[in-house]
């Protein structure tokens, strides 16, 4: 299974939105991704890396097959 979330996924996943998702983690209140800004990247939008492992420990359980499927 794959390492990165997208941040839909995660939100889907917590009950929040996209952009709720996006901002706690631009501001460090959750810790299990990172915010890259645009200008590092180049890019017209900030990137978002969203870590399993400390998604998961951040949730309290292992993520299934069954979260991903629904996150779609």
């Amino acid at each position: 299974m794959k390492e990165i979330l997208k941040v839909p996924e995660v939100a889907r996943i917590l009950g929040v939105s996209p952009q709720s998702v996006r901002e706690h983690i631009r501001r460090k209140i959750w810790t299990f991704g990172e915010c890259i800004p645009k200008e590092k990247m180049h890019s017209k939008t900030d990137q978002f890396n969203i870590y399993r492992a400390k998604f998961e420990a951040h949730i309290g359980r292992s993520l299934t097959e069954e979260d991903f499927r629904c996150a779609k």
